[in-house]
């Protein structure tokens, strides 16, 4: 809704620039304008914040988790998961669960898979923050009580070695409340 409204009051303003300009061709309508292309070009132009979010249920992304405060965001509305990373080492990561929409996290030591999941409501959500391993599985709680898990699966530091801070995820978030991802 909010980029209709933006592309709406943009095509208003260039049109009025514009007879404006035909009228009276001078410096201000002209800045005008050029001003109202702009809004126009900024609701076509790729957003920025979109290579921190993704709103599949799946997949697999890489990002730089030095950036964006830390923030990944999985899903949307109900099955949103707003993820908060910072660096912990060149093969561990933390995860927070400061953002509102995560009500708890949980690290899941010696399941390999995702779908090797069968009970997510089963494990620890008590702490705020965890550290997992590459390798290993997270599952986050949202504040609809839905659950994701997230495969941690590359982690680089900057400043151990690595060219650049970035995280590899794959995760799946699973839909009304289920704690099963078999």
């Amino acid at each position: 809704m909010q980029k209709v409204v933006v592309i709406i009051c943009s095509v208003a303003a260039l049109i009025g620039f514009g007879l404006w300009f035909r009228s009276d061709p001078s410096f201000e309508p002209a800045i005008g304008f050029i001003v109202a292309i702009g809004g126009l070009a900024h609701s076509y132009w790729p957003n920025l914040t979109k290579k921190y979010a993704s709103k599949r249920l799946k997949g697999r992304h890489s990002f730089d988790y030095s950036n964006n405060n830390g923030l990944f965001t999985i899903g949307t509305d109900a099955l949103k998961f707003e993820t908060k990373w910072s660096k912990a080492s060149g093969d561990s990561i933390h995860i927070y669960n400061d953002p509102a929409s995560i009500t708890g996290i949980a690290v899941v030591k010696g399941v390999p898979a995702i779908n090797m999941i069968s009970n997510a409501a089963k494990y620890d959500f008590s702490s705020r923050s965890r550290t997992p391993q590459e390798g290993e599985l997270v599952v986050l709680k949202n504040s609809f009580d839905n659950f994701a898990v997230i495969k941690i699966v590359d982690i680089k530091d900057c400043t151990r070695s690595d060219s650049n801070d970035e995280l590899t995820i794959e995760y799946v978030i699973n839909p009304e409340k289920k704690v099963d991802f078999k």
